[in-house]
């Protein structure tokens, strides 16, 4: 049986794209309705019109900004005057030896990653506090369990992004908000279509490669994500907060 987000509200920053793409088209599906932030509005509105405006709201943004992220819970309390579930996905990604991370690179890294987070954290407590039910999941990565030579500046945001998540579960359970982290292996997305050379590759040589290093012999679908993120959002998971969960082919264990 699906999972029911009948009168529900989420919050879903990167909307535009990849696994938030994902996670906002299940959430309405399931009765949902998304407020969908985003630094390209382009992608946000093509996405909201196939949700239709009664059950989708655009909110352009960059979601590090603190008046940018005050600004997006105040839109959605405008228009619905409620939020159920705030999902920090958006993030970036630019590989780099530690030698050779150029200052710009570190800072952007943990700015999108892991400052970014935050900032609607703080700015969506006091509504997801209002429904006594609130649930905030957070989109980490195995990066940040296990380092990588080559992706220190991400590795280390997102180790950052996962004990966020467990301070403020700790911080937000006696006022009924749980917090989640997610820790998605390579799932095939924009962020990595074209690193093998060409971004319209649907045969792309990252995705390839990086699937025979999963012990499941592929990479993930961001619809396999987007299960994950509807679950921990359900009833179903009411018991579970302050977890760190990996979805992720079994790579963290190889």
């Amino acid at each position: 049986m699906p999972y029911s987000m009948d009168n529900k509200v989420a919050l879903i920053t990167g909307a535009g794209s990849g696994i938030g793409r994902a996670v906002s088209l299940r959430y309405c599906e399931a009765g949902g309705k998304v407020a969908l932030f985003g630094r390209t509005e382009a992608k946000l509105e093509t996405l909201a019109t196939e949700l239709g405006d009664d059950k989708s709201l655009v909110i352009p943004g960059r979601h590090e900004d603190p008046d940018d992220a005050r600004r997006a819970v105040e839109a959605v309390r405008k228009r619905w005057g409620r939020a159920d579930l705030l999902f920090n996905n958006a993030g970036t990604y630019h590989p780099a030896r530690i030698a050779d991370t150029p200052d710009e690179a570190w800072s952007e890294a943990l700015a999108s990653n892991l400052t970014g987070p935050f900032m609607m954290t703080r700015a969506a407590l006091p509504l997801l506090r209002e429904n006594s039910g609130g649930v905030i999941v957070n989109n980490a990565s195995t990066l940040g369990l296990r380092p990588v030579p080559g992706s220190a500046a991400y590795c280390v945001a997102k180790a950052g992004l996962v004990m966020l998540s467990k301070a403020c579960a700790v911080e937000e359970a006696g006022n009924g908000v749980r917090v989640l982290a997610i820790c998605p292996g390579v799932v095939d997305t924009p962020i990595h279509r074209g690193r093998g050379g060409d971004p319209d590759d649907q045969d792309d040589a990252f995705l390839k490669a990086a699937g025979e290093m999963h012990p499941l012999g592929r990479v993930g679908t961001t619809d396999e994500v987007a299960s994950l993120v509807l679950f921990l959002a359900s009833a179903e998971s009411s018991w579970t907060t302050g977890a760190v969960i990996t979805v992720d082919g079994g790579i963290s264990l190889a």
